[in-house]
């Protein structure tokens, strides 16, 4: 095994255990699910997954968290919303509009020679 994917899963393992050894189990906050959270990304990360899926994953796997083991109407009123209130936030996005056309230009550019 080579050196770096030693160090790698050790200190991958060192994050597990250290949020395993610390977490307060019994008493869940919103802070200490962040943390958790975290921990998580960082493990699925530093295991090789894509850093978009990670994040859009621990956030669909949390909000089903908060949805059956925690009041459902606070996580359809808050998490759920937010969602969809972010999702059409950066959908209605005017700037974000350059990026495919410039995208497009590029390949035009391209195709023609120039």
């Amino acid at each position: 095994m080579r050196k770096e994917l030693l160090f790698g899963f050790s200190i991958m393992g060192l994050v597990v255990l250290a949020t395993l050894a610390f977490m307060p189990w019994g008493n869940l906050e919103s802070g200490h699910v962040g943390l958790l959270m975290l921990a998580l990304v960082v493990v699925a990360i530093m295991l090789g997954f894509p850093t978009a899926f990670t994040l859009m994953g621990m956030g669909v796997i949390f909000t089903f968290f908060a949805y059956y083991f925690r009041d459902p109407n606070l996580a359809l009123t808050n998490t759920l919303t937010l969602m969809v209130q972010r999702t059409y936030g950066v959908m209605t996005n005017d700037v974000l509009i350059a990026i495919p056309l410039f995208v497009f230009m590029g390949y035009l550019v391209e195709r023609a020679n120039l």
